[in-house]
């Protein structure tokens, strides 16, 4: 009899072993809205999906989530965004304001005698395609990405992800999943009269909030099993509300938009809509109170993160530490094709130097 029951218990141990090594592991993707400054609500989000300890599988993002979703994909925790969002100094980054040691005494001599600088083509005066050229947010995402500059294909990243952008020529939705990281995300970020185009394998883009704001459908077709998406889209604008011309434009962007945003919601597994009714595109200057609303958001939602937490049985996300690299170093230097100056006067102009 005492043989028969270590038998049994041996097999019902055997049986429950068996289950729970055959349990389905559980594919999370996280999908961001665009929204200008109000998309710093995602970093709040973040943060607390980071702290239940939820392994993000793939992550999507249009205009300021793509970029908010391009860090945390890169490797950067929830944390790590928000302290490199708290030192940006967002005025510099849209007025394209370059300092001036990197100018040339040419752009130094015009910058400062004009106000106003407008362009000209075959002696025709035109207005820019935009306020900004997006050259310092570029440069900044260059910086942040630079880990991982060798990476084309974004599936390749610690988080697998993609953006999306518009095409200006023929309004389509643009899926950007390889290529270089920065140059893509700027061009899902790309928001219309206020950051110029960008141009990637001839295609003229701009910011993919215009045509699709929430990448859902896209983000599910990569084989996710729950979505949580963080939603900061506004709602339509009254009267009393459009008081200026950056108001009446984004009231017309939002009409397509706001529509598909009723559908999506209701196909998002965990859905978070942070309090942003207070804040505009380009309130950057509120981003405190912006980012602990999107936190606040997560922690409504936080018995069914922690269900999603305990259905996952493999590893969590893949963070990696970043070391910062702010100076290269230069091995050798060549020169050729030069014959009316010294190498040396050309080094001295270009402020290169060997070994240091």
């Amino acid at each position: 009899m005492k043989y028969l029951i270590i038998v049994v218990s041996l097999f019902f141990t055997s049986v429950m072993f068996s289950q729970e090594n055959t349990k389905q592991d559980v594919k999370i993707g996280v999908v961001l809205s665009g929204g200008g400054a109000k998309g710093l609500a995602h970093i709040g989000a973040l943060k607390v999906i980071d702290s239940l300890g939820i392994r993000v599988d793939y992550i999507a993002g249009t205009s300021m989530g793509a970029i908010v979703g391009s860090l945390y994909a890169s490797g950067y925790t929830g944390k790590e965004i928000d302290s490199i969002f708290k030192d940006v100094n967002f005025d510099k980054i849209i007025n394209d304001d370059l300092p001036r040691a990197a100018k040339t005494f040419y752009e130094r001599e015009n910058s400062e005698k004009y106000a106003v600088t407008l362009p000209f083509e075959h002696f025709n005066l035109k207005l820019p395609t935009a306020l900004s050229k997006g050259q310092n947010t570029l440069s900044l995402l260059s910086k942040l990405t630079l880990h991982v500059s060798d990476v084309e294909d974004f599936s390749k990243l610690p988080i697998p992800f993609f953006c999306i952008a518009t095409n200006v020529e023929t309004g389509q939705a643009v899926i950007l999943d390889k290529g270089n990281l920065p140059q893509a995300i700027t061009a899902s970020g790309a928001f219309p009269s206020l950051f110029q185009p960008v141009i990637i394998d001839g295609q003229l883009l701009i910011d993919g909030g215009v045509v699709n704001n929430y990448p859902i459908d896209e983000l599910r077709a990569k084989g996710m099993d729950l979505i949580i998406g963080v939603d900061v889209q506004d709602d339509l604008a009254s009267r009393d509300d459009l008081k200026s011309a950056l108001d009446i434009l984004l009231q017309i962007n939002n009409y397509r938009t706001i529509n598909d945003m009723k559908q999506k919601a209701k196909k998002t597994d965990i859905y978070i809509k942070p309090d942003i009714s207070n804040f505009t595109v380009v309130s950057f200057s509120d981003g405190r109170e912006i980012i602990d609303n999107g936190e606040a958001a997560a922690l409504k939602e936080m018995d069914a993160l922690k269900h999603v937490a305990s259905m996952q049985t493999q590893k969590k996300t893949k963070h990696i530490t970043i070391k910062s690299v702010d100076s290269i170093k230069i091995n050798a230097i060549y020169i050729e094709g030069n014959k009316k100056y010294t190498d040396a006067y050309v080094l001295g102009k270009l402020k290169f130097k060997q070994n240091v």
